[in-house]
């Protein structure tokens, strides 16, 4: 029997793209936390998803309705963020689409972004946890998702739901990520690290590197190890894989 969803969106998903009227406000409503000065323009879709097994909420073991209470601050984005989710940029976009999910009962997904975070058509899905750090730059459309979101095997039979996992993915502070760029669950993206166009990245990423392709693999380290003071500021070596 096939898990079943169910999905509050934050503001209708048909507005999704379109002129952003009074986006702040409006998310605030449903429990998502916005620091100080973060921008929207062009209205994103956000949603709160529940994943249900059909044959737990037919016996009655799980709660019949999604709980938005449970939801409330599970999105958090920090400040000075700019999100692009409209259609007039000359390059490609498409809507922010922020998603946290909760399976059955279980714990609900939590996205943290950072501060001066940009988003350009980003899509994050979260059924564990995605957190993104300080100064990140996302190219246009870029995927970030911590599980497949379903099971190997079995799909569409009993316990569908119950099957899928997820890892957590985390990117650091100051990392680039390359437009169309897709990144898979238990990654994490070191500090200052860069992604490249369209990579598909399934394996951590060392900081202050740069990976491309499909698998990404490193291709040069921007320097021989991560800057800590301000006294060995500019003293790093560019370092070829």
């Amino acid at each position: 029997m096939p898990c079943q969803y169910q999905n509050i969106y934050l503001i209708d998903p048909e507005l999704a793209g379109s002129p952003a009227q009074n986006v702040p406000k409006r998310l605030l409503e449903h429990g998502v936390n916005i620091g100080l000065s973060s921008f929207f323009s062009g209205t994103p879709r956000l949603a709160y998803t529940r994943v249900i097994d059909v044959e737990l909420l037919d016996a009655g073991l799980i709660e019949s309705e999604i709980d938005a209470a449970l939801f409330a601050g599970s999105i958090s984005i920090g400040s000075q963020c700019y999100i692009e989710s409209g259609h007039l940029p000359a390059f490609h976009n498409q809507p922010v689409k922020l998603s946290t999910v909760q399976i059955n009962d279980g714990p609900v997904g939590q996205i943290r972004i950072g501060d001066r975070v940009v988003l350009q058509g980003v899509a994050i899905l979260a059924y564990q946890k995605v957190e993104i750090g300080n100064d990140v730059i996302f190219g246009p459309m870029v995927t970030i998702m911590d599980s497949s979101g379903h099971p190997l095997l079995g799909r569409g039979q009993a316990g569908e739901a119950s099957r899928i996992r997820s890892a957590p993915v985390r990117i650091g502070n100051g990392a680039w990520i390359g437009a169309g760029a897709t990144i898979l669950k238990g990654v994490t993206i070191g500090e200052g690290a860069v992604v490249g166009t369209q990579a598909v990245v399934s394996q951590d990423v060392p900081a202050f590197c740069v990976v491309t392709g499909n698998p990404a693999r490193v291709v040069k380290c921007l320097m021989a190890e991560p800057i800590k003071t301000a006294e060995t500021r500019g003293m790093g070596k560019l370092q070829m894989a």
